[in-house]
């Protein structure tokens, strides 16, 4: 309506102009005054029009408003470590629909990720049915998305605005960590079940986010400690199946950024865990059975306490330097972990042709372990979970360098490459397998 005003003042004025111009110190003839009604009904006619297709426009947004907006993105990727490749796939459905002026639900579901080619949740069922003591067992199954085509809900959140100044996000959600995104990108990964506020400051110039959630979800499976009802350890005692492996579970989190100047931006962020992760077994942690401890050292007391810094630094138009470092505690000792990396250029899905080059350099220390007297604890910063972004390459005890690159050949197909160089492992130096990977990828 404000631009329907704006119109009708400036076509008047024009109408003004055009007829009195002439005649500012005489008095206008009838000829003229009627001329000028005529100009006057028809200015009001455009603009009875102009409201109609104001309300016609207004209502159909409403509309739209009010629908369900499906989209996803489909990949297919080659990737070999060492002497062995696999072709896996990935799925993902996305869905947004807006609720009230100032609320949204926001989902999306990994139909596969990361799915072998020819292998189906039937045929994994029968893979490993034995166990150690040649006994059938029908519910031994691929556990994780490697070998079955499971389904997995990575986001599923109603994300609301002005709330105290904020936009609260309520559900499972992803939420990206640091300037390079390599321990967690909410782009690649969701699976983080809590609330989150998230304050932009200065038109999103700085933001801070603050949220209690549990990480547990996108916990990846760890090292297990098989057996029937019991397994015999080289010691001679024994302990039922459990994993060894200690994730993230609830935790309060906080990030920041601040944009520093047209070039520079530094990020923040603290994780400190205050209860433990989910068990992905029905004997982990406190359940375990038919072990006794005198030191009561299982699963006791230590809590992943993660801090991080980050800086993203434009050196010009089209070279961007990002760089993270983090480092996480638990009971005396620490494990750090640098992600750096020099990118050129950016693809982009919409422009045919756009390329982006990309030089890494990460190194993850290893892990805090400690012998529980049945088996060995890991305390990984990367927490067995699988949080990190597209873009990157960590893992545990490893160093070198990456080089990826991006294109788009057509309209919303992009070809992806990475290639890890001079691997090694952080603790004794010795050469690790190196990584190669291939993949198409589009959105719909």
């Amino acid at each position: 309506m404000k631009n329907s005003k704006k119109v009708l003042a400036l076509m008047l004025s024009t109408a003004f102009s055009l007829n009195l111009g002439g005649i500012a110190c005489a008095e206008p003839s009838p000829e003229q005054l009627d001329a000028l009604r005529a100009e006057i009904k028809e200015l009001r006619q455009v603009l009875k029009v102009e409201r109609a297709k104001h309300k016609y426009q207004k209502a159909k947004d409403v509309e739209r408003s009010k629908e369900w907006n499906v989209h996803g993105d489909v990949r297919a990727k080659y990737a070999k470590v060492n002497h062995e490749d696999v072709m896996t796939q990935r799925l993902r459905l996305s869905i947004e629909r807006q609720v009230g002026e100032t609320m949204r639900f926001k989902g999306r579901w990994a139909v596969m990720n990361n799915n072998e080619y020819g292998l189906s949740t039937q045929y994994a069922k029968q893979l490993f049915k034995w166990n150690n003591n040649n006994m059938y067992n029908s519910e031994q199954r691929y556990p994780d998305f490697s070998g079955a085509d499971n389904n997995w809900i990575s986001d599923a959140y109603i994300e609301m605005d002005n709330v105290v100044g904020s936009t609260l996000s309520i559900g499972r959600f992803g939420h990206t960590f640091g300037a390079t995104g390599f321990w967690s990108d909410a782009e690649t990964s969701g699976g983080i079940d809590g609330v989150k506020a998230s304050f932009d400051i200065n038109g999103g110039d700085h933001n801070i986010t603050i949220g209690y959630a549990n990480f547990s979800p996108v916990q990846d499976y760890p090292k297990y400690v098989t057996g029937g009802t019991s397994v015999t350890y080289a010691d001679g005692s024994n302990a039922v199946p459990y994993y060894f492996s200690k994730g993230i579970g609830d935790a309060l989190f906080i990030t920041g950024k601040a944009k520093i100047n047209d070039q520079s931006t530094v990020y923040a962020s603290w994780l400190h865990q205050y209860r433990t992760a989910n068990k992905n077994s029905s004997t982990m942690g406190s359940e375990l059975t038919g072990i006794t401890d005198p030191t009561n050292r299982y699963w006791d007391g230590a809590k992943h306490d993660i801090w991080g810094i980050g800086i993203k630094h434009k050196l010009d138009n089209n070279v961007t330097f990002l760089a993270d470092y983090m480092n996480n505690r638990c009971f005396d000792a620490s494990q750090s972990a640098t992600y750096m990396s020099l990118r050129y250029k950016e693809a982009n899905l919409d422009k045919i042709g756009s390329f982006g080059l990309n030089l890494d350099w990460r190194r993850i220390s290893a892990p805090y372990t400690r012998d529980n007297l049945k088996g060995i604890e890991y305390y990984s910063i990367l927490a067995g979970n699988k949080l990190s972004s597209d873009m990157t390459l960590v893992q545990d005890n490893t160093k070198g360098f990456v080089f990826g690159f991006q294109w788009v050949p057509y309209k919303n197909i992009l070809i992806e490459g990475k290639q890890s160089l001079g691997t090694k492992y952080t603790d004794k130096g010795d050469r690790a397998p190196e990584y190669s990977s291939l993949s198409v990828s589009t959105k719909f």
